[in-house]
Formats: C-alpha cells, structure tokens, sequence
C-alpha cells in the first residue's frame, strides 16, 4: 500500500464522544473504572499479546491488527504496574481505530510490528496525528464518561473544606482542576492527564 497518500476524514469531537458512549453503552455498565482489558478479551474476542521490545521499535505501547484479531503490547509495561493506567489508555486508544478506522485500517494490513513500522514511517506526519488524536479522543471519553466526571468532580467540589478553600482564597473552580485530578485520576485508573484533558471539556461546552 502507498501510505503516503493516506486521507484521514475529519471526526468532530461530539462525534467521537458519542461513539464512545455508545460503546461503553454496548459493551459495559456504568461502575468504574472501565474494565477495558475484559471488554477486549471476553467481549471482543481479541487476543492481548506481550511483545519484546515494542515501544523500543516503534515508540508504541500498543496496536491492533487489521483483520482485529490481536492488540500486540509492550511486554516490559504489560508486567509493569506502573504503567498500569498508561496502558489502560493505550488499550482504549487501540479500540478507538477498532471503533473509528475500521476501512483505514483494513487497508493498511497490519499483521505484525514490522508492518506498523512501516505505516509509521511511510505515512504523512499530518495524517498519522490526525489518526492518533481522533483515538486520543475516543479513548478520553471511554474512559472518562463526561456525565461520570461531573458526577464524581461535584462530589469533591462539595467538600465543606473544599469549598472554604474556594470562598476564603477567592478561587474560581477551574483553577481547582489540577488539583482535583489526583483523586479523580484513582477514580477512573487514568493519568491526572487525561482527567484535566477531560475537565478542560467540560469547561470548554
């Protein structure tokens, strides 16, 4: 395939953020965290693979085949609790092409890390970051359903010591977003990251 004149159609925000709650409608229910590695193993019947070296060739945690039948992982991170969380996202990420690129990536025929190496290297710069942040997206929503975060960012908000805080020092509650990612990141088994990413939404509509 000449992945030099690969075309990513453009996905809005909105479209991806209701791809992603029907998915989880689809395949979940509403406790948190998502168990995103059940869905993919026992729902989805995709095998999870440990590979060598994987982020060392290609600078990837992760990635999906093409015919879908395999998500090939970093071996190091897999038995690595400390990636944990990362790995959680780069598996949501992965469902995002499953989810999102299903024609895209049928044409590109990845079968094997090689074949990934060789997308990556071939592709656009533009079109690769247009593919990845759409999965970006997609796996920020999966993850961190937007009703969920509300829900759970009130509750802390609500906190009587919270709320002095705001009132005596005269802070806004957006300035209070990085501050309430650290028990929300434990919340959904995400990065403090991906929750200020997702608080910044939410503020932002």
């Amino acid at each position: 395939m000449d992945y030099k004149r690969t075309k990513i159609p453009f996905l809005d925000n909105a479209l991806i953020r209701e791809k992603a709650d029907d998915f989880r409608l689809e395949y979940s229910n509403d406790s948190l965290p998502l168990d995103i590695e059940r869905i993919i193993d026992v729902k989805l019947k995709i095998d999870i693979i440990p590979l060598q070296n994987l982020h060392d060739h290609c600078d990837a945690d992760a990635l999906i085949t093409s015919n879908w039948d395999a998500i090939y992982v970093d071996y190091k991170r897999f038995v690595d609790d400390r990636y944990q969380n990362r790995l959680r996202f780069s598996f949501a990420h992965e469902i995002g092409h499953f989810v999102l690129h299903k024609d895209i990536y049928n044409s590109f025929k990845i079968k094997s890390e090689k074949d990934f190496y060789n997308l990556i290297k071939n592709i656009p710069e533009l079109q690769y970051g247009y593919l990845e942040k759409q999965a970006n997206m997609f796996a920020n929503n999966l993850l961190i359903p937007r009703k969920k975060l509300i829900e759970e960012s009130k509750k802390i908000k609500n906190n009587p010591d919270i709320k002095k805080l705001l009132i005596s020092n005269n802070i806004d509650e957006q300035s209070l977003n990085p501050y309430i990612s650290i028990p929300l990141s434990k919340k959904f088994m995400v990065s403090e990251e991906a929750i200020e990413i997702a608080l910044k939404n939410i503020d932002n509509t």
